[in-house]
């Protein structure tokens, strides 16, 4: 029902990958909690209220501690990679001093996510979760109409996503989860709406990829500047880093190029 089965079993092994030392675990574990909870959110129709919001809630709190490990192995990635060969030598030696804190930042939110991993509260909701993806607690609405509630979801998800966009970065965060949403519940339904599921998707995808991309330069602005404030860094590192910054701030722009057109690729 939904794929709540197949997203659940892909969500089981890659946490069982993050405890392996898995290379990208930890977002791919993200991701499934995502798509569970849209799912869950866009189709909420189809299922008992009271079941279905628990078990969002609980997902949510799992995806708060697997976001919280990935978005430091995301910053010190992304660190790393402003720096090219012919960077000023005072330049390198900032930013490698702000990736070994993002990494050592990351290495205790990562140890601390295993430990959690490791515990019983975490061991039930996997339990509960495969329960309720194998027997779904469903509504009136779930048992007898499931088509019905996909195709009124999707055209909800879809008022969602052309109704957030703005022009703030919090109310352009909005658009990218609205866009996100919808894409992950229509690719959960593809075998039962086929290409309307499809092309809802793709569009949502292209929505995602360029606000998530803006949003993740505009971030990385800012934390260049604000974690270098007030450090003992020669003129030299401190131009450096401010260009950095707006270097990343120009390209955060282009990735808005063409946005309005995507959001009107979203069919009503």
């Amino acid at each position: 029902m939904y794929a709540l089965v197949g997203v659940s079993a892909e969500l089981a092994e890659q946490l069982v990958a993050i405890e392996m030392g898995g290379d990208d675990a930890v977002h791919q574990a993200r991701t499934r909690v995502r798509r569970l909870r849209s799912i869950l959110s866009v189709y909420r129709t189809a299922f008992e209220r009271d079941a279905r919001r628990s078990m969002r809630d609980r997902l949510k709190r799992l995806g708060g501690r697997l976001g919280a490990v990935r978005d430091l192995e995301v910053r010190a990635r992304d660190l790393d990679d402003l720096l090219e060969a012919d960077s000023p030598p005072d330049v390198i030696d900032a930013v490698e001093a702000l990736v070994a804190e993002a990494r050592q930042d990351y290495e205790k939110a990562h140890a601390a996510l295993l430990r959690h991993l490791s515990g019983r509260a975490h061991r039930e909701l996997m339990a509960d979760l495969q329960r309720f993806a194998a027997d779904p607690p469903l509504a009136k609405a779930g048992r007898t109409h499931p088509r019905r509630v996909a195709r009124k979801g999707l055209a909800k998800a879809a008022d969602r996503v052309r109704g957030a966009a703005g022009y703030s970065l919090e109310e352009r965060h909005e658009a990218r989860k609205a866009a996100r949403r919808l894409r992950y519940a229509a690719e959960a339904v593809v075998d039962d709406l086929g290409r309307d599921a499809v092309r809802s998707a793709a569009a949502a995808e292209a929505i995602q990829d360029a606000l998530g991309d803006h949003r993740d330069l505009v971030l990385l602005a800012r934390y260049l500047r604000e974690r270098t404030a007030g450090r003992d860094l020669s003129p030299a590192a401190v131009t450096g880093i401010a260009l950095l910054a707006t270097e990343c701030e120009s390209r955060a722009q282009e990735r808005l190029a063409g946005l309005e057109d995507k959001i009107a690729a979203i069919e009503p």
